[in-house]
């Protein structure tokens, strides 16, 4: 293993200085000891440091200096430096280390040992090195030499060269102290080094210092908690401890806290009250933080109580976590008692701060306060930010969906240089990708130093939500070849399968299925929850069904991704049983799962059985109708004819319908070929939303299906002047490990002169079977026979060719995503061609999925 980069020693402040006239030194140490004032500054000076009043002991060792002349002894500078580093006042420290220097005085070991742990506690590994370099390997070090060092090293994030420093000092003949020990272990509190703290846990047992000192014990309990995540063995180590005090029983409560074991932590702290030990502010901030993420409000009061009785209020660890607690359990008025905490805090630092603004941040709806915060913050406060504060600004702004705010702190980031800090970065790119704009969240995520696990997660999940799986499961590969599949987690596969299921790519996501099986993801919730909508949005709905049976925990989630995967392909009767099973599980159903019963009904025309279930929504569970349930009622009624039912129900709404209830009602009236309907519900659409295309297309559809191509012109005509599109309509399917996409009479794919030919004689076939080509769907007024050859045309004809002609295996569906609703001619032909090549076909439209086969759709022809 390479050794550590070394400043040179002599760009350091040198540890010790011969006299350059040893006679005149020896005069001056001869006049010390003579001196009758000597004595009594020295013992002020000691008196000074050991009440902590460092100033006035370096101003006495001013006056001995200066005024007296007189040269301090080592006993002097050691007793400063050792106060200095209890108080962590580390710059008077080095001031100390400076006169030392300048005093000419031979260093001892005891006064080494002090600079190393002055250096090691304020950071600068590098002069403890060469301060302990300079003791030679056995003139001056000690084991408390050796000690410091390890412990220096630790705590300073090289945990090897503590661990390699740990075997030189074996090798030196040293038998290592608690201290010693305690240090080593620490350095194994990782993954990496972890099996190494066993060696040196064995070690301490055979010494006999596990059991009779605290400290090893301490280092033992991060080992367990921190390197090896077993809780269980570090309650084993506390057990065994022959003696306990604050600090153990704090340690072990934080610990579990820390790993989400809120609620063993807070009976931890019941525990330790029983025993007679009293919780300090470390103790109390982390019992607080567990009942915070429980939920715990009446014991975090409680607790809140013993703050303000142990007179530690001014406390801002406990008053960050008070303030936490009382943001995320808040009952009425959110934020109003973390608040009143915050303002009865005396003094306000950046953590204070912080932790108001993530809670503005995190309490919903209040993400303009949170800014306001940062704006006080940096006014009045005269506070700078932190990366955890910009993290949670940057969580605001993308609540807000206000781009040029988010922009605004980016800057602030980026002048502050703590863009490329993970949290901050993380933040951006989600931020970035809220708002859609991917391209600076790809910058955002390149500027990064080191990009970690979270860095990859955000960047793959904004590249789902945008809609482009493509680039998602390229940073996925990226994330392969820098970190390895094992370091993936269940939130990167959750949004991977949903790349997968945007793309209704079911290759690519049976692929995924099997590296998180072999990650050992099986069995998780979020994993599993995900892997049921991605099959049922990819046409399998038995692979959903079997994922969903051999889940051993469930929750609305997952009750509710089955039935929406039942209600999508048509099935409402396996859709309501298991809304019903659901319910008797004892799970209460929210909001969605009300969405999906709804639309399970919707699809067969089971107009009584929904209205009854929307009736039940608040009487049986006290859920407020929105205006999705709303749609949904009027979708059931709609579909089935009731046009005039559907438009008296949107009259008895509670409040005003908005566009999507009434472009429901449109759709159903093109169904059902209701012109005047339908144009009062495209101008109740265009009075709320004048851009919305699709208003338009579906009484234009709607005219051109009677006919009435006049008016079919003069809509067109304001579209044309309101610079309206019409989406194209496409067709997609995944062949040969790859998604091919077709748009109406695509003739750019390579093998588009096969796909013709078989797509001319499959209409051959078909015709000899029946089929008779319904040109009522061509919408442009054209002749019969070319209606005809515009039929032929239609992407999804096109894609289930290629399906067939492809090398994709003979007994597995063909499957088909369209963007738009599939049409009436298309649903015809898909039968008859699942009867001519005796293939069962699945297309998935923008409502609902067709399953082809044997002749016969499983909507019934009711969609």
């Amino acid at each position: 293993m390479s050794t550590l980069p070394l400043l040179s020693p002599a760009k350091l402040a040198p540890t010790s200085h011969k006299p350059r006239n040893p006679s005149t030194k020896r005069t001056q140490l001869i006049k010390t000891l003579k001196n009758p004032t000597f004595e009594p500054l020295k013992d002020r000076l000691i008196r000074l440091s050991n009440v902590g009043q460092i100033q006035e002991a370096i101003s006495v060792l001013d006056v001995m200096t200066q005024q007296h002349q007189l040269t301090p002894d080592l006993t002097t500078f050691s007793v400063l430096l050792k106060s200095c580093i209890r108080t962590r006042n580390f710059e008077l420290g080095k001031l100390v280390h400076s006169k030392l220097n300048q005093s000419g005085i031979k260093l001892d070991a005891i006064v080494l040992n002090s600079l190393i742990s002055l250096y090691s506690k304020c950071g600068d590994w590098v002069t403890a090195k060469t301060i302990f370099d300079s003791m030679g390997d056995d003139r001056l070090r000690d084991l408390v030499s050796w000690s410091a060092m390890i412990s220096c090293f630790a705590h300073n994030g090289f945990e090897s060269q503590a661990l390699l420093t740990f075997i030189e000092m074996l090798r030196h003949g040293e038998s290592p102290n608690q201290f010693c020990l305690s240090a080593a272990i620490q350095a194994c509190c990782n993954g990496e080094n972890a099996w190494i703290g066993e060696v040196i846990f064995g070690f301490a047992i055979k010494t006999g210092y596990f059991e009779s000192h605290v400290c090893v014990g301490c280092a033992l309990l991060d080992l367990f908690s921190k390197g090896f995540h077993d809780l269980e063995s570090a309650k084993k180590v506390f057990d065994k401890m022959s003696e306990r005090n604050s600090v153990t029983w704090t340690l072990l409560i934080t610990r579990y806290a820390q790993m989400g074991h809120h609620e063993d932590a807070i009976h931890l702290f019941s525990s330790m009250l029983s025993s007679g030990f009293m919780p300090d502010r470390f103790t109390l901030s982390s019992v607080v933080s567990a009942c915070a993420e429980l939920g715990f409000v009446s014991v975090g009061q409680q607790l809140h109580s013993w703050v303000i009785k142990s007179d530690l209020c001014s406390d801002v660890y406990t008053g960050c976590s008070l303030v936490d607690m009382y943001a995320k359990c808040a009952t009425t008025e959110p934020m109003k008692d973390a608040t009143k905490v915050f303002e009865r805090m005396p003094n306000h630092n950046v953590m204070s701060w912080t932790a108001i603004i993530t809670g503005y941040a995190q309490s919903g709806g209040l993400d303009t306060a949170a800014i306001q915060l940062y704006k006080n913050m940096i006014t009045q406060g005269h506070v700078f930010p932190n990366h955890f504060t910009f993290s949670s600004l940057l969580k605001a702004s993308g609540n807000l969906s206000n781009l040029e705010i988010g922009k605004q702190i980016h800057t602030h980031t980026v002048k502050s240089g703590l863009a490329s800090v993970n949290c901050v970065g993380n933040s951006l790119i989600t931020m970035y990708a809220r708002s859609g704009i991917m391209e600076d969240a790809q910058k955002a995520f390149e500027v990064l130093l080191e990009k970690n696990l979270i860095s990859y997660n955000a960047i793959v999940d904004g590249y789902v939500k945008n809609t482009d799986s493509h680039k998602a499961f390229k940073m996925f590969n990226q994330f392969e070849e820098t970190k390895g599949t094992e370091a993936v987690d269940s939130f990167t596969f959750a949004s991977l399968l949903s790349a997968a299921a945007s793309l209704g790519a079911l290759g690519k996501g049976e692929e995924m299925h099997a590296r998180l099986i072999k990650s050992g993801f099986a069995s998780n919730q979020r994993v599993c929850n995900a892997l049921i909508s991605m099959y049922s949005r990819c046409g399998d709905i038995e692979a959903a069904s079997r994922v969903f049976s051999k889940m051993e925990e469930r929750n609305v989630i997952s009750w509710t991704s089955i039935i929406t995967g039942f209600a999508k392909h048509g099935f409402a009767t396996n859709a309501l049983e298991k809304f019903d099973e659901m319910v008797n599980a004892g799970v209460k159903p929210n909001e969605v799962t009300y969405v999906s019963v709804l639309s399970a009904c919707s699809h067969v025309g089971m107009v009584d059985e929904g209205l009854k279930h929307f009736d039940s929504m608040y009487h049986e569970h006290k859920i407020n109708p929105k205006m999705e349930h709303y749609a949904c009622v009027v979708d059931l009624l709609g579909r089935s004819g009731f046009l005039v039912k559907a438009l008296d129900f949107i009259k008895s709404m509670p409040f005003k319908a908005d566009a999507l209830v009434w472009r429901t009602l449109l759709a159903a009236c093109q169904v059902h070929g209701d012109a005047k309907l339908g144009k009062l519900a495209t101008k109740m659409i265009t009075e709320q939303d004048p851009d919305d295309p699709s208003a338009y297309i579906l009484l234009s559809n709607l005219y051109a299906s009677k006919g009435e191509w006049d008016s079919v012109v003069k809509i067109r005509k304001t579209m044309k002047e309101r610079n309206l599109m019409k989406e194209a309509g496409c067709s997609w399917i995944e062949a040969e490990n790859q998604s091919h996409k077709f748009f109406v009479g695509d003739t750019c794919h390579p093998r588009a002169h096969e796909i013709y030919k078989e797509l001319d004689e499959l209409v051959m076939e078909i015709k000899k079977l029946g089929y008779v080509p319904d040109t009522g769907f061509v919408l442009h007024e054209l002749d019969e026979k070319e209606k005809e050859g515009y039929l032929v045309q239609h992407s999804e004809k096109i894609a289930v060719a290629f399906g067939l002609i492809s090398s994709m295996s003979k007994t597995k569906p063909i499957r088909v995503l369209k963007n738009l609703r599939v049409c009436g001619d298309c649903h015809t032909a898909m039968k008859y061609i699942s009867v001519a090549r005796g293939r069962e076909i699945v297309v998935r439209d923008s409502n609902r999925f067709h399953h082809f086969k044997n002749g016969s759709c499983s909507c019934n022809d009711y969609w």
